[in-house]
């Protein structure tokens, strides 16, 4: 965790494993127009992370630099600290699927998939937006899921 932090730090997965944890249970929705229903995360909420970072003042945004550096993503701070955003590392208490993005991703449901990165190393703080690879390609920055694809409760 780096960027406009006043205490940047390194975390391995068993620290991570460490803190407290948070299970939800939340759609996932792909733009593409599928949807998978109920998926039970755990994770830990991003707020953990960036308390201990310290976080300056002018940060506004927070990017997730993936393994390869290629399918990066950027939200807006506020909507990485919304209650159900998650950095996830398990689905049904069992170990992320490497396949699903081990050893961690990004859950926020009410945005769609692409806006949920996998395979996350990095957190950076930063104080501008950051498009990443599915906003290059012509998907909006803000991604998010059509209300009436939202079930209550789930997102």
């Amino acid at each position: 965790v780096d960027g406009l932090v006043n205490c940047p730090f390194t975390i391995n997965f068993a620290d991570l494993l460490g803190m407290t944890r948070q299970d939800q249970v939340t759609d996932f929705h792909c733009v593409e127009g599928w949807s998978v229903l109920d998926v039970p995360w755990n994770g830990v909420h991003l707020s953990q992370l960036l308390g201990q970072a310290r976080v300056w003042d002018k940060a506004t945004h927070i990017t997730f630099h993936t393994v390869g550096d290629t399918y990066n993503e950027s939200l807006p701070l506020d909507v990485a600290l919304e209650p159900r955003t998650l950095l996830a590392y398990g689905i049904g208490c069992g170990t992320l699927p490497l396949a699903h993005g081990f050893p961690v991703r990004v859950v926020v449901a009410r945005k769609w998939g692409y806006k949920n990165p996998k395979y996350v190393y990095r957190i950076e703080l930063t104080d501008q937006p950051v498009a990443g690879f599915w906003v290059k390609a012509g998907y909006p920055y803000a991604g998010d899921v059509p209300a009436d694809k939202l079930r209550p409760g789930k997102y």
